[in-house]
C-alpha cells in the first residue's frame, strides 16, 4: 500500500503568505490607501507601456488562455479523463480548484468589492468589476493543477515534464501581465488573484491527496496487473 502523504509545511507557509497578500491588497483598496495607488502606477508603468500593435496582438492571444469558457473546457475534459481512469482525487482537484474557487469565489468576490475597471483604454471589451483579476485567478488554479498533475504523473518522462511545466508556468506569468497592458485591470487586482489562486491551489494539493498520487497510481497499476496475471 502507498504511504501517507505528509504535509509540506513549507508549501503551506506559502499558502500563508499569498492569502496574506490578498488580504493586505483587499484592505488597501477597501480603505483607499496609498500604496494601492503606487502598485497600480507601478504596473502601468512597467507593464502596459509602450502599447504597439505587435504587443497587443500578443497579449491579446495570451490573455484567451485565461478565459472562463476556456478553462472550465480545460477543466471538464481532464476530470473526465480522470473518472474514466477512476482518478477521483484528481477529478476533485480540477473541479474544485477551477469550478469552485476560479469561477465561482471569483464571481462571488467580484461582486464584494465592486472595484470599477481602470478608467483608460481598454485594449479588448471587457465588462463586470475588476477586483481580484479573475484571469490572474484562473491561471494560477488552472496552469498550476496541470503543473501538480504533470509532476505526479511524468515522473519518468524528464523532457517532457519540463516542457509542459514550462510551458504552463509561462501561462500562469504571462496571462495576468496581459490583464494589465490590456487596460481592463489594475496592476493590485493580477497581484491580488494570483496571490488567491497560490493559496487556493496549495491548500486543495495538500488536502485532497491524501496519499502521494503517483505512488497510488503505480500501486493501481500493479494490482492490476497482478490481477491479469492470476
Amino acid at each position: 500500500m502507498p504511504q501517507m502523504r505528509k504535509f509540506d509545511y513549507l508549501q503551506l507557509a506559502i499558502a500563508g503568505l499569498g492569502l496574506a497578500t490578498f488580504l493586505f491588497l483587499a484592505i488597501g483598496y477597501h480603505y483607499h490607501l496609498g500604496y494601492i495607488d503606487w502598485i497600480d502606477n507601478f504596473g502601468l508603468r512597467y507593464i502596459r507601456e509602450p502599447l504597439s500593435p505587435e504587443r497587443s496582438w500578443f497579449f491579446r492571444n495570451v490573455t484567451r488562455s485565461g478565459n472562463p469558457k476556456w478553462t472550465a473546457l480545460v477543466m471538464t475534459i481532464t476530470a473526465i479523463v480522470a473518472l474514466i481512469i477512476r482518478r477521483y482525487d484528481v477529478a476533485a482537484f480540477m473541479i474544485i480548484n477551477v469550478g469552485g474557487f476560479g469561477l465561482v469565489v471569483m464571481l462571488l468576490m467580484k461582486h464584494l468589492f465592486h472595484r470599477p475597471r481602470p478608467a483608460i483604454y481598454h485594449v479588448i471589451e471587457q465588462g463586470g468589476y475588476s477586483f481580484p483579476s479573475g484571469h490572474a485567478l484562473n491561471a494560477v488554479l488552472l496552469y498550476g493543477s496541470l503543473i501538480v498533475l504533470v509532476h505526479y504523473y511524468l515522473k519518468k518522462q524528464d523532457q517532457l515534464r519540463y516542457a509542459f511545466m514550462t510551458l504552463f508556468a509561462g501561462l500562469i506569468i504571462a496571462i495576468p501581465m496581459s490583464r494589465v497592458y490590456l487596460g481592463v485591470h489594475y496592476f493590485s487586482d493580477v497581484i491580488a488573484g494570483f496571490s488567491l489562486g497560490v493559496f487556493f491551489l496549495i491548500m486543495s494539493k495538500e488536502f485532497i491527496f491524501k496519499y502521494r498520487t503517483r505512488e497510488v497510481f503505480e500501486h493501481a497499476i500493479n494490482s492490476e496487473l497482478s490481477a491479469n496475471r492470476a
